[in-house]
């Protein structure tokens, strides 16, 4: 009996955490739309992707080949993409710019791809918006997951959460990848025969604007919701133990003393967040440096004494 009451009560409280997950996520603003932003940067890669080789087929005749040569196009954008988001925090553009600047080109990028993916286009007005939103994607994916980070960390319901709630966020880009291709081939691209009998001869059908429309939605949730200002409480000398504070402290090694509140933003470490474009889960090892000096010795100093 008392082995049942543990399980419940042990259910009760795994259920009131998910609960108070879910609140804060629906919330606070902060929290809440960047998983949208991370739902639309998957659901518009996988737009590009899953929409290009079958309305490139049609509208140009284009084979596999050029197809793969846009793909790769748009791998160097968005590595360009990442360098350029780096830059510009380096030198102290904020997140919550870097992502709004984002989600309009992101929006603009989608909304060519129904208005110029048409029958009988030329080649480069073809590309044209896949390059535009692949060059927009380096600005969602790093700052984005860096404000929500941020958001998390200074949330004090979420203390001991942060691996959580990182979960949560990529689970969210997953749904939008796997749901994507199937909308879009279903719902959204058009076959040869319904683009021959159209009259705007175009490879999308207006459904394909949920995607534009989407990220104009999220641009103006994240402009109403304001950029963040996570104050941290001063005048506490208190170390406080975190996720990835060791229960025993290695020989000379000391814990990092933090506020009572949240810790004050590192400028590297921000600008480390900020260069992840599509990382699954932030890590949070803590690499603990082992002086074997020092252990040879007290391992000689033992055997000396056995055998005196």
């Amino acid at each position: 009996v008392e082995a049942d009451d543990d399980d419940d009560t042990e259910g009760n409280k795994n259920d009131s955490e998910w609960l108070l997950m879910f609140k804060c996520i629906i919330r606070n603003p902060h929290i809440g739309v960047p998983f949208l932003t991370i739902f639309a940067f998957n659901f518009n890669w996988q737009f590009i992707e899953t929409g290009l080789a079958p309305a490139s087929m049609d509208a140009l005749g284009w084979n596999p080949t050029q197809v793969s040569w846009v793909l790769g196009a748009m791998a160097v954008l968005v590595f360009t993409g990442m360098i350029f988001v780096h830059k510009l925090s380096s030198s102290g553009v904020s997140d919550y710019k870097l992502l709004n600047w984002g989600l309009l080109t992101n929006a603009t990028g989608c909304l060519g791809l129904y208005l110029l993916w048409y029958r009988g286009v030329k080649g480069w007005e073809f590309a044209s918006p896949v390059y535009v939103a692949a060059g927009s994607f380096a600005f969602l994916g790093g700052p984005n997951r860096s404000l929500f980070s941020a958001a998390v960390d200074a949330t004090p319901e979420l203390a001991g959460y942060s691996g959580s709630m990182q979960a949560l966020l990529s689970m969210s880009s997953s749904i939008g990848g796997f749901t994507a291709p199937s909308m879009i081939t279903h719902y959204c691209l058009r076959t040869p025969e319904e683009v021959s009998a159209s009259n705007d001869r175009r490879e999308f059908t207006p459904l394909a604007l949920f995607s534009p429309a989407l990220g104009l939605f999220i641009f103006l949730a994240t402009y109403l919701a304001g950029e963040p200002n996570h104050k941290t409480v001063e005048g506490s000398d208190d170390e406080t133990p975190i996720e990835t504070t060791p229960l025993v402290p290695m020989p000379g090694q000391k814990l990092r003393r933090r506020s009572l509140g949240r810790h004050a933003p590192c400028p590297k470490r921000e600008i480390g967040r900020r260069a992840s474009v599509r990382a699954s889960i932030t890590s949070t090892m803590t690499f603990i440096p082992l002086d074997f000096d020092d252990d040879d010795e007290e391992t000689d100093s033992d055997n000396d004494t056995d055998k005196l």
